[in-house]
């Protein structure tokens, strides 16, 4: 098994949609039915290896929680602020590693994890 697809809802597409490939780097690849009567837009990245459906969600109550792993926390908070994503947690050490948090337009929660081992000798 591998995972296929995130979703990712929001209330307003076009803003979802912009922020994923202009401040992201995600590119579209196509739509798809995943919810009865939703229609998604299934957006790429390759730099991140997944595919995301964004799926219009009118009564904006669906949240995501979204993990990407990264090999430098600081590089990549860094350069993300810098295309203009706002933070709500800057890069604080955790028992899992190094992370820092940011909300897409809809408010779904992503979370940079530079994982570390603290007991490795």
């Amino acid at each position: 098994m591998k995972l296929k697809y995130i979703p990712v809802y929001t209330a307003d597409f076009e803003e979802q949609i912009n922020f994923y490939t202009q401040k992201l780097g995600f590119r579209i690849t196509g739509t798809m039915t995943f919810y009865e009567g939703r229609e998604s837009t299934v957006i790429r990245s390759d730099k991140l290896n997944v595919a995301l459906l964004v799926t219009n969600n009118d009564s904006n109550s669906d949240k995501s929680n979204i993990i990407i792993n990264t090999a430098d926390c600081l590089n990549d908070y860094h350069a993300l602020r810098t295309a203009g994503v706002f933070f709500c947690k800057s890069p604080a050490y955790l028992p899992a590693g190094l992370a820092a948090e940011f909300l897409d337009p809809a408010g779904n929660k992503f979370m940079l994890l530079e994982e570390r081992n603290y007991n490795e000798q």
